[in-house]
């Protein structure tokens, strides 16, 4: 299972503006699930509860799970040997998948009611949800039979609205705002990326400056904070955009370090690689610096 995640309207630009690089200072925390073989972090909302999942000692099993108040709760589909959870809200909604050999299968799990709720985006052979807002509309991509991408966002009604960018081979989308703004990325023949915003029909595509051939992953609730990746094909730096300034996360010591989630606070997730395996992290911004 993969971990790592048309409407012809307009396609305006949206240039934000160049900014001061930094080493983002700031908390680092490492997160393993206890007794795991490795640890992904995927999403964190408001409380700062985190998502993601991990492996028994043996890499048989792939659980998710939920980081609240330093307590692990482990969420596995029934039946299957691959869950994973990819976005929460404040509500106690979370996004995830499976992987099976029956093929791949999206979720809404509820953590009060402990239950799940099936979906799939139509005639998609891959369904990826990865983020979910408090009004309970979910963005991420799928893969249709043609190998083509394409974003998506679902309303808790079940109604979906395509989300694929012109002239683009593959449109991801990654994060979504509390009003329903969703943002991504595509590509093109050429590999190369462009980062947009999806409102009201229409699209603005967004560009980082400083950060070459930038991959957005995720956004915090107001719309006013990213991280993602930039220039991967050489140098995989990620990065956290926030207050007109483009900072650089990388966990002390780690070989690489992927960012895919911010929450109102500042505070940023993901997962990083030493030598031997993956670990999730916590990343939290000094103090006053995080704007509410």
């Amino acid at each position: 299972m993969n971990f790592v995640r048309k409407i012809l309207l307009s396609f305006a630009v949206f240039l934000i503006a160049p900014t001061p690089l930094a080493l983002a200072q700031g908390t680092y925390t490492q997160i393993d699930v206890p007794g795991s073989r490795f640890t992904y972090c995927f999403g964190i909302n408001t409380n700062g509860d985190i998502v993601g999942a991990y492996s028994d000692p043996n890499n048989d099993y792939i659980y998710g799970f939920v980081l609240s108040g330093g307590v692990y709760t482990t969420i596995g589909y029934p039946g299957v040997t691959i869950t994973q959870l990819t976005g929460i809200n404040d509500m106690g909604q979370v996004v995830g998948g499976i992987g099976s050999p029956n093929g791949n299968l999206a979720f809404v799990y509820d953590i009060k009611t402990q239950t799940f709720t099936d979906f799939q985006y139509p005639g998609a052979t891959y369904t990826s949800p990865l983020a979910i807002n408090n009004a309970g509309i979910i963005a991420g991509f799928a893969r249709l039979p043609t190998s083509e991408e394409v974003g998506f966002e679902r309303d808790v009604s079940g109604h979906k609205r395509t989300i694929a960018v012109p002239g683009s081979i593959g449109t991801h989308a990654t994060g979504i705002t509390a009003s329903g703004v969703v943002v991504g990325y595509t590509f093109s023949q050429r590999g190369v990326i462009h980062n947009f915003l999806f409102s009201g029909g229409k699209y603005q595509r967004l560009s980082i400056a400083g950060a070459p051939k930038a991959a957005i992953n995720g956004t915090n609730p107001a719309g006013t904070a990213f991280v993602g990746m930039y220039d991967f094909f050489v140098n995989n730096t990620t990065f956290l955009y926030q207050d007109n300034t483009l900072q650089i996360l990388q966990f002390p010591g780690a070989r690489s370090t992927y960012a895919y989630g911010v929450n109102a606070a500042g505070e940023v997730t993901g997962f990083f690689y030493t030598n031997d395996k993956p670990h999730g992290f916590r990343w939290t911004p000094p103090a006053g610096a995080a704007k509410k």
